[in-house]
């Protein structure tokens, strides 16, 4: 089987690029875990779900549209951009507000102190005008930019950590202050870069507003049902268990997320080629489709067994707090397989704009998951939550293949007619 070799290239290079960007705080989780207490970890992880939903509703999934509309030759661009960057701002200044209001009950349920609560809404914007950025490198196959971007936002990151944890000896407030400045001069950079390249400061228009209501809205649902298996089991746990043993669970997800981070980068590359071949509408393409999807099923298994096998040298450089942890790590990485493989097959609702249909699945997967949480997690702790994520990814995995395949005829019995 042939495979196109501009997607071998940007595969390779998102994946080292990913693999430096998430080895930098892999890297760093040896020492950190001597500087920082389990509650520490904990606190970080309920920062990481406030962050992640605050982003989702600020950023309206605007990296996710501007993917859709970015190649289409009938769309502006940069009014497109300017246009929902606007909407943007307005979300920002809204759920900043009701973040300030709810911030008493917010820090009483994570943690999470309130001068920083109050200022995630503005660190969310942050994060979306980066992600905008890349998502713009992607669609254009610029993997390079793409990767020299994101290491080097997270090597300031990481010598921010240092410098605030290890030299000055902050508590886990080191860690979100590094995240929050890092993300800043991010931001900076990356709004300069869309200027240089006259995507913003545009025309305003009605009807790019509406399509990133539409496509984006729906997938408001979605986002929050992908935060809710991947954070909920934290705040859960947090609320039976304590920081503690949430500080515990996270360095385990953390180790298990690895498998995340390969999928992923293989995703960064998949969706504009995917995207591309659909277009083209030739049968051949959408049996390369498949067979690649089958390969990737089988490859990404052999990765959380060779994960499996690494993990007690791992957790040997790790703090003896966090050795509880250990067990976890497999059913952890054979959830980010699973949900590796949902990415795969999800991608063609997401070029057909079913996003309704995404928002709907994604909404189910999130319930099944909070209820497996809730039913485990009280008796069986740690465990009990990532036997909840393992399940709730594994389903999610196979309703989207049932669902995609009927919206969109694939040759998945491998006969090209």
């Amino acid at each position: 089987m042939k495979i196109r070799a501009g997607i071998v290239k940007s595969m390779g290079i998102y994946t080292l690029s990913n693999m430096i960007n998430a080895s930098i705080p892999f890297v760093l989780l040896p020492v950190l875990t001597q500087y920082l207490s389990t509650d520490d970890y904990g606190i970080l992880s309920n920062f990481g779900v406030v962050a992640n939903i605050l982003l989702a509703l600020v950023g309206i999934n605007l990296m996710a549209s501007i993917q859709v509309q970015y190649l289409r030759e009938e769309v502006d661009n940069r009014d497109y951009l300017t246009s929902v960057f606007r909407l943007n701002l307005l979300l920002t200044a809204v759920f900043s507000g009701l973040t300030y209001l709810f911030s008493g009950p917010l820090h009483d349920f994570t943690g999470v102190p309130l001068d920083i609560l109050y200022l995630m809404g503005i660190y969310a914007l942050f994060l979306t005008v980066v992600e905008v950025l890349l998502a713009v490198w992607r669609m254009e196959d610029k993997a390079v930019h793409y990767g020299v971007f994101r290491i080097g936002r997270t090597v300031a990151e990481v010598s921010l950590v240092v410098f605030f944890v290890v030299i000055n000896e902050m508590d886990f407030r080191g860690s979100v202050y590094a995240m929050m400045i890092a993300y800043a001069i991010g931001c900076i950079v990356a709004f300069g870069i869309l200027l240089h390249k006259r995507l913003v400061f545009g025309r305003f228009r009605k009807d790019y507003l509406s399509h990133a209501l539409r496509y984006g809205a729906p997938l408001i649902p979605h986002a929050l049902g992908g935060l809710a298996i991947l954070y909920a089991d934290k705040l859960i746990l947090t609320y039976y268990h304590g920081l503690h043993a949430n500080g515990v669970y996270s360095v385990g997800f953390l180790v298990g997320q690895s498998i995340g981070l390969l999928q992923n980068s293989f995703n960064q590359a998949w969706v504009p080629w995917v995207y591309q071949k659909l277009r083209k509408n030739e049968r051949s393409d959408r049996l390369k489709m498949v067979k690649i999807t089958y390969v990737y099923l089988g490859l990404i298994l052999v990765a959380v067994v060779m994960l499996w096998l690494v993990i007690p040298y791992i957790y040997s450089l790790l703090g003896k707090e966090f050795q509880a942890g250990m067990g976890l790590v497999l059913w952890i990485g054979l959830g980010f397989a699973f949900n590796g493989m949902y990415k795969m097959v999800s991608v063609y609702l997401f070029y057909l704009e079913k996003t309704m249909v995404i928002a709907t699945m994604s909404i189910g997967a999130a319930a099944l998951n909070i209820v497996l949480n809730f039913m485990f997690v009280p008796k069986y702790a740690a465990e009990g939550a990532a036997l909840a994520t393992l399940t709730s990814m594994f389903v999610q995995f196979i309703i989207a293949w049932w669902i995609s395949s009927r919206y969109l005829k694939m040759p998945w019995l491998l006969r090209n007619k």
